[in-house]
């Protein structure tokens, strides 16, 4: 588990953003390592404006994708995070030996963090709702949540869509920072990972022969000390937590994103790309590349 480009690009921009400004302790859920070379962090660092940091700390990054690797801890400390733990059962990078499966009991930590993060750690735990609520608790009020998983093309037992992300947010009321699709394909210059707008006519432009995975990524705003609410969907979740999701909205002055909760009734609520038919639609598009390729051939 780690923090690839997508991840640092994230955490570089909302650093710009100084949306990470009062981000002094950061808890990541699994024993989360650096997974970019030296020469990508360098660059992206340097383009963030970054300019002075302490590179011995980032040393084992010349051995990716070998070992030993890179804790995610440096990156965080580098950021202004001057607490850093993490959860899992591995025990590497001091990570507090917990099953996620399971609900976390220590309440001494509950909403003691400034900074929550699953980076492709939840969709390997069965019960997910679990990990999601202890996110939500670890989490301080006017804390960030920030979440990278997998919407297609992932190794865990989940693939994600905007609805269940979206439906948590609202069922918490947690403000929307941040949310994108996050593409990694092969380029000239190697395997690179983007972020793109979530959009589905943008996904309908993809060139799948060239995507290895596509991901979700949201950063939340934890607005409340409430108890975690699981989602429901549809009228469901406007009847149990009056709320129906969330609208996009683009402010021009200056350039910037906006989630309104929509309030009403079920005929109001916004459609979004479900798991189920992006795959189908990844899979029709990629079926077509492989048919196209084994047909051309026998034409010729």
């Amino acid at each position: 588990m780690g923090l690839g480009t997508d991840a640092v690009k994230l955490y570089l921009e909302l650093w710009q953003r100084n949306l990470l400004a009062d981000v002094e302790s950061v808890i990541d859920m699994g024993s989360q390592e650096l997974h970019l070379t030296s020469a990508q962090f360098k660059e992206f660092v340097e383009t963030a404006g970054i300019t002075s940091y302490e590179e011995k700390a980032f040393e084992n990054l010349d051995h990716w994708p070998g070992h030993p690797r890179c804790s995610a801890r440096h990156f965080y400390e580098m950021l202004g995070a001057k607490t850093y733990r993490c959860i899992d059962l591995n025990n590497v990078y001091g990570a507090i030996p917990h099953d996620l499966n399971l609900p976390f009991t220590d309440e001494s930590l509950y909403g003691q963090f400034d900074l929550v993060t699953d980076h492709g750690a939840n969709e390997h735990v069965f019960n997910i709702a679990e990990t999601y609520r202890t996110m939500h608790r670890l989490c301080k009020p006017g804390g960030i949540i920030a979440i990278i998983q997998a919407l297609f093309g992932g190794n865990g037992y989940y693939n994600f869509d905007l609805s269940f992300f979206e439906g948590m947010a609202a069922a918490n009321n947690y403000r929307i920072l941040f949310s994108s699709y996050t593409v990694s394909a092969m380029t000239n210059n190697g395997n690179r990972e983007f972020h793109i707008p979530a959009s589905r006519e943008l996904v309908s432009v993809i060139d799948w022969a060239k995507v290895n995975s596509l991901g979700i990524c949201y950063v939340f705003q934890k607005t409340t000390d409430e108890e975690f609410q699981f989602a429901y969907q549809g009228d469901y979740l406007a009847q149990k937590q009056g709320n129906l999701g969330y609208r996009l909205q683009f402010l021009p002055e200056p350039p910037s994103r906006s989630y309104v909760p929509v309030r009403g009734t079920g005929e109001n609520l916004l459609a979004s790309v479900g798991t189920v038919n992006l795959a189908r639609y990844v899979a029709k598009r990629t079926v077509g590349k492989l048919m196209s390729r084994i047909v051309r051939p026998f034409r010729s």
